[in-house]
């Protein structure tokens, strides 16, 4: 759906492995979804989805070690489809495989942490991985009328 990573015809973010270049995310965004006539309700589970995904990178992946290269490519490959594209120098994780954790039942289960790829898989409307030589290639797609809303 995606393809294979290499379609350099969208825009690109160059970040560092520290928390402080989430900062980056969300104007970037708004500038995309300003261009692309990107509804609000698509545009918040960009903004959530990839700093939940660019969050974990930096923490998990690169162990709070900062200055690694996180690369993040938006496509627009067709009207209503919008792909970003999360790429890593970290060690290889696959999120897509990862066990689907059990639902919640009440507001105090819901801790801070481990909540990242079940709010990716609620909010993307596609979520590919791919093993790279020297790391990971993440694809989060999102279509108009599929993340509007988050899937139960």
């Amino acid at each position: 759906m995606t393809g294979n990573g290499n379609d350099t015809t969208g825009e690109r973010l160059n970040l560092r492995s520290r928390i402080s270049e989430l900062a980056h995310l969300h104007p970037w965004i708004e500038r995309l979804a300003s261009r692309h006539k990107i509804p609000a309700n698509t545009q918040f589970a960009m903004n959530l989805c990839l700093e939940e995904a660019i969050s974990n990178i930096i923490r998990h992946g690169y162990s709070g070690n900062p200055d690694h290269p996180i690369t993040v490519r938006f496509n627009n490959l067709r009207e209503d489809y919008f792909v970003f594209v999360v790429e890593d120098e970290a060690p290889h994780f696959n999120p897509v495989e990862s066990p689907e954790l059990p639902p919640l039942s009440s507001l105090e289960e819901i801790a801070i942490g481990g909540q990242g790829i079940r709010l990716l898989r609620r909010f993307a409307d596609v979520l590919e991985y791919q093993e790279t030589p020297t790391g990971n290639r993440l694809s989060i797609g999102f279509t108009l009328t599929g993340s509007a809303t988050a899937k139960e």
